[in-house]
């Protein structure tokens, strides 16, 4: 069977990973699939192993270089569908909280890919509380950063340093695509992408939201991530509708003041400006708040159970 390249794909949920699968999926030499979900799981197990090996409790069954290609393959195993096309030489996994084990990924897949998204963090969350309101408005329970706005500052702070770190770290392995700019241009921002991966660049790409993508059944199910409309919409449409901001005052006013000095997130205020005095005033008040009882004090993990 011949190698398949790998493709990771990941960022804050709702910050524009979807619509970078679905345009690498468009492409005729990659395979875009759904979530797999269980990454952090298979990871957190080889954690354990690795720990227990260090403790001297398993050596004399295995070895830390056979626990990493145990584990490894059967990665590459469960990421490859079981009717691949034999045109396919890439295979792209999107999770979006998989950035948090972009770390231990590069460790089991040097020559991988990893493409980090980023998106406007105001953006962000008005983007997850659009899920949260879907939910309720289907009877169903949404995540705590879909309606918590420390929950969700929380992990932008946390990712956002992260991706910085990977960036940093692994130049030749790890872009940052912004969901603003590829909505903008993307025929720019598309081939850029390509070359990274290494990918001939491919006009279809243009009109990705017209083919049909694996990740649709499960992204739609219950039309609360996304509506089916939504999944296969203009992008730019779709952005356009989501300014209507579901922010409150408080919320909007905490997220401007938070990121506004890091460099990573506004270069140059390209997102937003200094708030004004009375902005500051209210800002200041919840960030003791969100300092006492939210911010992370340790890497976070979320594992499905």
């Amino acid at each position: 069977m011949k190698e398949i390249n790998k493709i990771f794909v990941a960022g804050l949920p709702r910050s524009g990973t979807t619509l970078v699968q679905n345009i690498l999926d468009t492409h005729p030499l990659v395979y875009g699939g759904p979530e797999f979900d269980r990454i952090p799981n298979i990871l957190d197990l080889r954690t354990k192993l690795q720990n227990s090996l260090k403790q001297g409790r398993i050596e004399v069954y295995t070895s830390s270089e056979e626990i990493d290609d145990v584990i490894k393959n059967l990665l590459e195993t469960l990421i490859t569908p079981l009717n691949l096309n034999e045109s396919v030489a890439y295979i792209s996994e999107k999770t979006p909280w998989n950035i948090l084990y972009f770390e231990e990924l590069l460790d089991l897949f040097p020559d991988a890919k990893f493409i980090m998204v980023f998106r406007n963090p105001i953006a962000t969350f008005n983007s997850m509380k659009n899920v949260a309101k879907r939910a309720k408005k289907a009877g169903a329970g949404s995540p705590d950063f879909t309606t918590n706005v420390f929950i969700a500052a929380a992990y932008m702070e946390y990712v956002y340093g992260l991706m910085q770190r990977l960036q940093e770290k692994h130049p030749n392995n790890v872009i940052t695509i912004k969901y603003e700019l590829i909505i903008n241009d993307l025929e720019k921002h598309s081939k850029e992408l390509c070359s990274f991966i290494g990918l001939p660049w491919d006009e279809n790409l243009l009109n990705f939201n017209n083919f049909e993508h694996p990740g649709e059944k499960t992204m739609t199910q219950n039309q609360i991530w996304y509506t089916s409309e939504q999944y296969n919409a203009n992008p730019s449409d779709v952005a356009k509708k989501e300014k209507t901001s579901v922010l409150s005052f408080k919320e909007r006013v905490f997220l401007k003041y938070l990121f506004r000095k890091n460099k990573f997130v506004n270069p140059n205020y390209c997102f937003f400006k200094e708030p004004n005095i009375f902005e500051k005033i209210v800002a200041r008040t919840l960030l003791i708040d969100y300092r006492n009882k939210y911010r992370f004090n340790k890497p976070p993990k979320r594992v499905l159970d």
